[in-house]
């Protein structure tokens, strides 16, 4: 299960999709997805690539505080 799944669990405020931007290519086009994975938070693009799940929740939280 991945760290944002695990996220979305935990809290009532998080919630989590998973995009085959393959499938979806509009939505790699409006946010701006060039690699995978990217996660997108609020619409913002957050971060690229794999993190550690203490940079990744740190982002995350970074970004709903924007």
């Amino acid at each position: 299960m991945s760290l944002s799944a695990r996220l979305a669990i935990e809290s009532p405020w998080i919630t989590t999709d998973v995009v085959n931007i393959t499938v979806l290519p509009y939505l790699a086009v409006r946010y701006g997805v060039d690699n995978v994975p990217t996660t997108v938070v609020n619409g913002k693009k957050a971060c690229v690539g794999v993190l550690a799940e203490d940079e990744f929740v740190q982002e995350i939280v970074a970004c709903g505080l924007r």
